[in-house]
């Protein structure tokens, strides 16, 4: 599962911009595994912006649907806004998909923005985010 800590950023950040528009980008890449995963594949989840006023917040879902018309998925960490709750099932559209990620065999395949996040963290502080990470990182 994803770091359930929420880190801020500014919308005018260009390399996170640039990291949701490849995650976007390659987005049918995700749909194929997730259709059709092999053994080695697991742990599917999608990042979705959602809007509160004027707040955003980029929230990974799990235990995704994507057989109905408005896809569907379970909210996997702690939010900040106050119209959702972890473990909540919720509807979203395709187009707020930021990022997408699953794990094949123990490395992570997609995101792009958890990527860029642990760039920008100290030494310290991405050593430990690496050992308590569900998987690992090809540097």
């Amino acid at each position: 599962m994803p770091n359930d800590e929420i880190v801020a950023f500014f919308s005018e950040d260009a390399e996170m911009d640039a990291a949701i528009r490849q995650a976007k980008q390659s987005f049918a890449q995700f749909l194929n595994a997730f259709a059709s995963p092999s053994a080695k594949q697991k742990s599917f989840l999608v990042k979705a912006a959602f809007v509160d006023g004027e707040q955003v917040e980029h929230i990974w879902l799990a235990d995704l649907d994507f057989s109905r018309a408005k896809p569907s998925g379970v909210v996997a960490n702690e939010p900040g806004l106050p119209t959702l709750k972890f473990m909540q099932t919720i509807e979203f559209e395709p187009s707020q998909i930021t990022d997408w990620m699953y794990i094949e065999d123990g490395y992570l395949v997609g995101g792009y923005t958890t990527r860029l996040i642990r760039e920008r963290m100290s030494p310290a502080d991405r050593s430990t985010h690496d050992a308590n990470a569900p998987y690992k990182f090809c540097d």
